[in-house]
């Protein structure tokens, strides 16, 4: 096998792993009584490990074996194991061969795994022929009707009761797994003899993280006795290196797995992983009172049976799937009808916006094109959901969407809007631009039936003195909560991927349309504006110097006057255009040093610095992907800005250009310490034309603030004013550190 669990502690931080966690359980170097071993090493085919007990099944001490080859034990076992081939894809090989030993009969079940060949002897209490094709019979016949099975729910308790069936086992539970690894049991076939734990909850804890990456890797497991009576393995000098047991059928169990076993008052268990989309769902868990071993031949059969539930359960929730798309096709093609008549984009988000949150039986919803954001129903502010975006951006983890039951839990600054964003669920759309769909649901109160108290404290088991993280009781304890939402169900979660692609793209096309629109005549009307007054100035000194020609010292002065009002005329043409070209322009990126762009800009404004008897200092700033033309005119700009309204006469000009790391966000500040921006400003200094500062002594059109900010934008950055920094101003520049392609 090319899988092992060694693979879980190698990636896994041991920041992230308590006690019970860290506990590498596939190298026990033990296997449990009612079993022996054998390891090969397949080089040479030598044996270089034994389990101490194997002269009890095989009647050859450990000393005899040791060192040499199977053929010693058995030659048709040797041919056997020549045949095989050491294929990733096979997991355990039963061979044509018993033994048997004080009137048990094993079976020999072997599989290759870290270089070494593992033959393991298991104890069958049911060796008979014929039982094994009643238990295939059967088991054939509880796939069919689980296939058939009208609802999931018939299909789960007809799983149940066939792995009983097959097993013998008292008690068999459908256990699911919980978004937050806790988990229910949610069908149950049992005798008398185990009490029911149909509809209880079980904490994460009561399955180590390393047992649930065992469960994705191995597909079943058994316990045959829960009394802790191990044999050690004794290996081949030189050859006494630990030894991986990942796979391996009879490998030792945890003594905290054992007492947990008796604290149910099981004797012996099976269990088999129930996988959905490589991903571990859940299990089927088998309970006895008695001691017992699960036949080698029924293993298969009861994963067999387990891969045919996963199959109807796909099924199930591809029918679900397929019937809500359906119903979104409908709406698209209701809507697409709607935006066809009338034509109005807005209207028709507006009409949409609360059907979308309807349809996933949301509490609020949140549509977010651009700088646009549409909501319905009850949502966190507008700032919020914003952070909120870029936040999730940071955890989507290589995930196409984020979805959560309890935001809270994982995003602190959530808390305060926990009524209505408890849950959430947020789908990215790359259209024209990057959509965001979200949907809120808010808290519901809960009452959840635990099997025992899961936060009872530790205890020592009597046994073995072990502190051990199981509970002593198992008894039924409800506890009411408030603190997650509704799940957000598979076919609500695929539902949300599919949603009105081809729709939202003609609404983002109609949206980008409708914003060049708007800023076209925006723009033309602020260029009609602000070239106004310089025009009239230029008119007006022409008129008076024809009135005042024949005084030579009125014409200079009107002269000069006119030569201004032309200057300044020529800065806003210049900044109009610059403008104009920027909402048009595609960038040419590349990756750059920041700290050389504002480097470069404080040698170009050398002789203002000067001027000014300004100390500007350069922090260390990141690299990052970026057009380097545009980003050092925002430098120039920002220091610029700074050098021409932060001067004070009684104290000198400081400014420093620094970087922090936000998540996926480079943060460059730019401050001095002059006179700052009045809050209510913040953001009305960012449109065009705007100026804080009315005197024409300190040059400038109004529009270096708005190229800085269509600057950022091309760099899917954005740029701010801090309405919280207090000592001076302070400009924050934004740009991620891997941008869009």
């Amino acid at each position: 096998m090319n899988l092992s669990l060694s693979r879980f502690f190698e990636s896994t931080p041991a920041t992230n792993l308590d006690t019970c966690d860290r506990e590498p359980v596939h190298m026990i170097g033990m296997i449990q009584k009612g079993t022996g071993l054998l390891v090969l090493d397949p080089a040479d085919g030598r044996i270089v490990g034994v389990s101490e007990n194997l002269h009890e099944i095989l009647g050859k001490p450990a000393d005899a074996l040791l060192g040499a080859g199977i053929g010693v034990l058995s030659e048709d076992i040797a041919e056997q194991l020549a045949e095989l081939t050491d294929s990733p894809h096979i997991s355990h090989e039963i061979l044509d061969a018993q033994f048997e030993a004080d009137g048990a009969i094993y079976d020999v079940v072997t599989h290759a795994h870290a270089g070494r060949r593992f033959v393991e002897f298991i104890r069958n209490e049911a060796p008979s022929a014929s039982l094994v094709r009643k238990r295939m019979r059967r088991c054939g016949s509880a796939c069919s009707q689980i296939m058939g099975a009208l609802t999931f729910e018939e299909a789960m308790q007809v799983a149940a009761n066939a792995v009983r069936d097959l097993t013998g086992m008292s008690r068999v539970k459908i256990y699911r797994f919980l978004p937050d690894w806790s988990g229910a049991t949610i069908a149950e076939s049992r005798d008398d003899r185990m009490a029911p734990m149909l509809g209880m909850h079980f904490p994460d804890t009561d399955i180590p993280k390393q047992v649930r990456e065992l469960m994705t890797i191995v597909p079943y497991r058994f316990v045959g006795s829960v009394q802790d009576e191990n044999v050690p393995i004794r290996a081949l000098a030189g050859q006494a290196g630990e030894l991986d047991m990942t796979w391996s059928m009879g490998r030792a169990v945890s003594v905290m797995h054992t007492a947990y076993l008796r604290n149910i008052g099981a004797s012996s268990s099976f269990s088999c992983s129930l996988m959905d989309k490589g991903k571990l769902w859940g299990l089927i868990a088998c309970h006895h009172v008695e001691e017992a071993i699960v036949p080698s031949d029924s293993w298969a059969l009861a994963q067999e049976i387990g891969t045919a539930l996963m199959l109807r359960y796909d099924q199930a929730q591809r029918t679900e799937t397929a019937d809500m798309i359906s119903q979104l096709r409908r709406i698209e093609s209701n809507f697409a009808a709607e935006l066809r008549q009338t034509g109005d984009v807005e209207d028709v988000i507006k009409t949409l916006v609360p059907v979308l949150q309807k349809f996933l039986r949301a509490d609020g919803f949140a549509f977010q094109y651009g700088l646009n954001l549409h909501t319905s129903g009850e949502t966190p502010p507008p700032e919020f959901i914003r952070d909120l975006i870029r936040w999730t951006k940071d955890n989507l983890t290589g995930e196409d969407q984020f979805q959560t039951i309890s935001l809270q839990s994982i995003y602190p600054d959530s808390v305060p809007y926990k009524d209505v964003a408890c849950g959430v669920l947020v789908q990215p759309i790359v259209v024209h631009r990057v959509c965001q769909l979200i949907w809120f649901r808010g808290p519901i109160t809960q009452k959840v039936a635990w099997a025992g108290r899961p936060d009872a404290k530790m205890v020592a088991d009597e046994k073995t003195g072990v502190t051990l993280g199981p509970r002593t009781s198992f008894d039924k304890w409800v506890n009411e909560h408030n603190d997650q939402s509704l799940p957000w169900e598979e076919a609500e979660l695929q539902a949300a991927r599919e949603i009105f692609q081809e729709f939202l793209d003609i609404i983002s096309s109609q949206l980008l349309l409708k914003e060049e629109n708007s800023s076209l005549r925006r723009f033309a009307h602020m260029a009609a504006h602000d070239l106004k007054a310089p025009l009239r100035g230029i008119s007006s000194a022409l008129q008076w110097m024809e009135e005042d020609e024949a005084d030579p010292a009125s014409v200079e002065e009107h002269r000069h006057l006119a030569a201004q009002q032309a200057k300044k005329l020529q800065r806003l043409t210049e900044s109009l255009l610059e403008l104009a070209v920027l909402q048009e322009q595609k960038p040419k990126m590349a990756t750059v040093d920041l700290g050389e762009l504002a480097q470069q800009a404080v040698e170009l404004l050398g002789h203002d610095i000067a001027a000014a008897g300004a100390d500007v200092q350069i922090g260390g700033l990141p690299s990052c992907v970026a057009a380097p033309d545009l980003l050092i005119r925002v430098f120039l700009n920002l220091i610029g800005n700074a050098l021409k309204y932060g001067r004070s006469a009684d104290r000198a000009l400081r400014i420093a250009v620094t970087s922090e790391e936000d998540g996926s966000w480079h943060r460059i500040l730019i401050e001095d310490n002059g006179p700052g921006i009045p809050p209510q400003y913040a953001e009305q200094i960012f449109e065009p034309s705007q100026r804080l500062v009315t005197d024409d002594k300190a040059e400038g059109s109004g529009f270096g603030l708005s190229i800085c900010a269509e600057i950022a934008k091309l760099h899917h950055g954005r740029i701010y004013a801090d309405k919280t920094f207090e000592a001076g101003a302070r400009f924050v520049l934004e740009l991620p550190k891997a941008p869009p392609q």
